[in-house]
């Protein structure tokens, strides 16, 4: 206890002494004392009031969250309509064949859909079909049209193609799609990873990291980095430990 606490402490004290005598002094009918008493509990006052602390502590200002990105309606809702797509051709196709599997014939197959020209997708394990054409309307997939494939000519000079390795060929496992996946997984853990970069960032961290374990099979983390960016988190690269996303500060 330092001095001026002391005194204010002391100047307290008087005052209710002062308080509880003025009371009996009033009982009692000595009134030229009780003014004496009155004017003592006025200085005590004062007194107190001085010896008041006038020095208000200032609170530390609590971080504020970033601001939410803006997104554009309008390439939301082609997102998600690309996305839908994706579920509707996977569905057909599993309703046709249940151990077939699919990918894009062109890589540019959102950019076909948005622009309304026709789409193709490779299928493999699909009843000796390796081709379909995909019928949308509004992103809406209103059936597949199989198409049988194609022979490919023989160059000359080259050896023929045995039946053994035709039917090898025919065999080989197409590479999985992994949009539908990736964006599902997204969707499902956007909001948890928007809460956890929100920490870090009250930590003052400037790096955040999705484990391997929390994450799907490595072949599907370049297309969860591109959902992560379609949803804001544009600074995000893939290591070998799990995804990394950079916090701007």
């Amino acid at each position: 206890m330092n001095k001026k606490e002391w005194q204010r402490r002391m100047a307290y004290e008087a005052l209710i002494l002062l308080a509880l005598l003025a009371l009996l002094l009033f009982i009692t009918r000595l009134w030229p004392v009780l003014l004496l008493v009155i004017l003592g509990i006025f200085i005590a006052t004062l007194r107190l009031l001085f010896l008041s602390p006038r020095k208000v502590e200032p609170t530390q200002p609590t971080p504020l969250l970033p601001a939410p990105v803006p997104t554009d309606p309008e390439t939301d809702l082609k997102t998600r309509g690309y996305s839908n797509v994706l579920r509707q051709i996977t569905e057909h196709v599993l309703a046709d064949y249940p151990d077939a599997r699919w990918i894009w014939e062109s890589p540019s197959a959102k950019r076909q859909i948005e622009a309304g020209e026709p789409v193709f997708i490779l299928l493999n394990r699909a009843g000796g079909y390796r081709k379909a054409q995909v019928l949308i309307t509004n992103y809406q997939v209103s059936g597949l049209s199989y198409l049988e494939a194609q022979a490919q000519p023989v160059a000359s000079g080259s050896p023929e193609t045995s039946e053994s390795d035709t039917e090898e060929y025919a065999s080989d496992p197409l590479p999985e799609n992994y949009e539908l996946l990736a964006f599902e997984w997204v969707d499902s853990n956007i909001l948890r990873l928007n809460g956890e970069i929100n920490e870090a960032i009250g930590l003052g961290k400037t790096d955040h990291i999705i484990p391997a374990s929390s994450l799907p099979v490595p072949e599907s983390w370049e297309n969860i980095r591109q959902e992560l960016a379609r949803n804001g988190l544009e600074n995000a690269h893939i290591a070998e430990d799990g995804i990394h996303i950079n916090i701007e500060q």
